[in-house]
């Protein structure tokens, strides 16, 4: 049984939103790795400043460690909420470039109403209008992290210089 014209017109209609999924899907993974890393980067924090509390990491400094601690994790729950955003919008997306595909697969067998094309371009439009959003928000993160490694930089630097000046640097 061969596919009507209107048949081959509605498959390349599909085929865009699959598009959107694909590159969607490498954003969902990428973003989620982010996560990851933000989430192991909070636990590393919270140890590190549990040693400090009890005394137990023999570094110098302590209170000024802590300080920089609690910056560091101020800045990454930020971070985090930044890309938890992003993978909700992500995933919204996600869900409204599917529904596009049904629309148009249901609006075929229905017989091309008017309705059903106008919800599948109404979800089409939305998913792009989230991916837009999940961008921003994940480029508002890289920015932060960004941020924060310099802030590190500069707090060890920091540190250096004062033992320096100290002379407690070993072999300085």
């Amino acid at each position: 049984m061969p596919i009507e014209p209107s048949g081959y017109a509605t498959l390349s209609a599909m085929i865009t939103p699959a598009i959107f999924m694909t590159a969607n899907g490498s954003l969902i993974i990428s973003t989620s790795n982010r996560m990851a890393r933000i989430v192991d980067r909070i636990r590393v924090l919270n140890d590190r400043g549990d040693e400090l509390c009890r005394g137990s990491s023999g570094l110098d400094f302590v209170p000024e460690r802590r300080g920089h601690l609690r910056d560091q994790l101020v800045l990454s729950e930020w971070r985090s909420d930044r890309v938890r955003y992003a993978l909700m919008m992500l995933y919204l997306a996600f869900a409204m470039f599917v529904g596009t595909s049904l629309m148009l697969a249901v609006d075929t067998l229905v017989g091309n109403r008017r309705l059903m094309a106008a919800t599948a371009t109404g979800l089409s439009v939305g998913g792009v209008a989230m991916l837009l959003a999940a961008s921003v928000n994940l480029v508002r993160e890289a920015l932060a992290a960004l941020r924060s490694t310099r802030l590190e930089i500069r707090f060890y630097r920091g540190l250096q210089a004062r033992r320096e000046a100290e002379g407690r640097c070993a072999g300085g």
